[in-house]
């Protein structure tokens, strides 16, 4: 079985963070934009910051969300080379 993500569905981009007062973690909201931006965003504007790359989170206006930073990971690449989006679920 297969899960396919259409590259140009609005989703929003949170980073997670710990708050540094209390263990609670906190989400923000960095932008809703289309998927391929999304994960290029997190892949190239973020590559500097590991932390930042792995507290990434694309919700999706289905309700499933990508958490995995190998999964966005993928998904940027099957978009740089155009050979779809499919992923084994």
């Amino acid at each position: 079985m297969s899960t396919a993500h259409d590259m140009n569905e609005i989703v929003d981009l949170f980073a997670i963070s710990r708050s540094s007062r209390s263990s609670e973690f906190m989400t923000e909201k960095i932008a809703t934009l289309p998927l391929r931006e999304a994960v290029a965003l997190v892949i190239e504007d973020w590559a500097d910051d590991k932390f930042r790359q792995l507290s990434a989170v694309i919700q999706m206006p289905s309700g499933q969300s990508i958490r995995s930073l190998d999964d966005i990971r993928h998904l940027y690449e099957s978009a740089a080379d155009g050979s779809g989006s499919k992923r084994p679920a």
